[in-house]
């Protein structure tokens, strides 16, 4: 019996011995398996390199083995379809969207690049001398960034009255442009055009520098009116002043609005009368005058050259007013009978004070102020 069970228990001595033979074998066996399987890989993420040991044949496997996900817009090199050997050296390049907004127009791109710079130089657009919302170094994460860029524009500004300069700034705006040069405005001041409208190169831009101030008058004359009253007892065309009128006075404060240093008007704020004005009255004739005598030739005659001259230039008659605008007996106009000491109109006086007059006149500017008649007389 004992000779039974001692033969047993060596038999599955033996059989746990091959046992586990076996079983080291098939380890070592799948081991050797999978290290022939995997390969030493190169894997540049993003600029950011290391070596793996990955499972699969193709980039597509040995990345997706490595959980990294690769979508539409991203750079895989080589292809995902190429096959992978120890030693090869996978990079992949992750797009990100740029919301670009260029004065006000926006538009979306997809690059690769990590930082502002780089972005603006995949899509070809450098903006030199723009105004960026962020710095060029700024780096750009995988959900993205949205930039704004503000080209630089030439514009003249006129400042206060001042001669307009060409000037190029990065600007969207008017209120943009002029703080980028540093030009103060209050609301008072006048900005053409408005500070928020839009500019393109070639505009112009005006300021107009406004100031309003108040200033108090503390005696201001107040003109007084006039009455005038018809009175039937005076001639008409007659007046008298029966009561002469007072100026008032009045403390008054004005607001005064200057433009580039010149003032364009001027505005009562308020007025406190101190003394009223007196009006003064005037009697206004209403009577009808005489008519007036009429004028009767004047024939008076002699035998001197004055003589002659006049009845050549008016027949004779020293008294001739034929409307024509000449008077008398040498047909004086009233201008030139003035410049020579006359009063009143010439056909008014005498025969003697016209040949006086007459005379004046000849001795300052010769006989030919009488052209037809002293050249028909023989007197030029």
């Amino acid at each position: 019996m004992r000779t039974a069970q001692l033969s047993t228990v060596l038999h599955s001595r033996k059989l746990l011995v091959v046992l586990c033979a076996v079983v080291a074998l098939a380890v070592a066996g799948t081991t050797l398996g999978y290290a022939s399987l995997s390969k030493s890989v190169t894997l540049t993420l993003d600029g950011k390199s290391s070596e793996v040991s990955a499972l699969g044949g193709t980039v597509e496997e040995v990345l997706a083995a490595e959980g990294v996900e690769v979508g539409e817009h991203d750079v895989v090199a080589p292809a995902l379809d190429s096959s992978v050997d120890d030693g090869t050296a996978i990079t992949v390049a992750f797009a990100r969207p740029l919301d670009l907004t260029v004065d006000g127009e926006s538009s979306k791109h997809w690059v690769t690049a990590t930082d502002v710079d780089g972005a603006l130089s995949q899509i070809g657009r450098r903006f030199s001398g723009a105004d960026l919302s962020t710095s060029r170094s700024t780096s750009i994460r995988r959900d993205g960034l949205e930039l704004a860029v503000v080209t630089p524009k030439t514009v003249k500004v006129a400042v206060g009255g001042k001669k307009a300069k060409k000037v190029e700034v990065p600007a969207l705006t008017v209120a943009d442009a002029l703080e980028e040069m540093d030009v103060k405005y209050d609301d008072d001041d006048k900005v053409s055009p408005k500070p928020g409208k839009k500019i393109e190169s070639g505009d112009r831009i005006t300021v107009t520098k406004v100031k309003v101030e108040r200033k108090k008058v503390a005696g201001e004359r107040i003109a007084f009116g006039t009455v005038r009253r018809n009175d039937g007892s005076m001639t008409a065309g007659r007046t008298k002043v029966v009561k002469p009128g007072k100026p008032g006075k009045r403390a008054v404060t004005y607001e005064l609005r200057y433009e580039n240093g010149t003032l364009k008007s001027r505005k009562v704020v308020s007025s406190d009368v101190v003394r009223a004005p007196v009006k003064q009255v005037v009697k206004v004739g209403t009577k009808k005058a005489p008519a007036p005598a009429p004028v009767k030739a004047n024939y008076a005659s002699g035998n001197s050259v004055w003589d002659a001259l006049a009845k050549c230039e008016s027949g004779g008659n020293w008294a001739t007013n034929t409307g024509n605008g000449y008077y008398g007996g040498l047909q004086f106009n009233p201008n030139t009978w003035r410049s020579v000491g006359g009063t009143g109109l010439p056909h008014q006086h005498s025969r003697e004070e016209q040949i006086k007059r007459g005379k004046i006149l000849q001795a300052r500017a010769g006989w030919g102020q009488w052209p037809h008649c002293t050249s028909k007389l023989g007197l030029r």
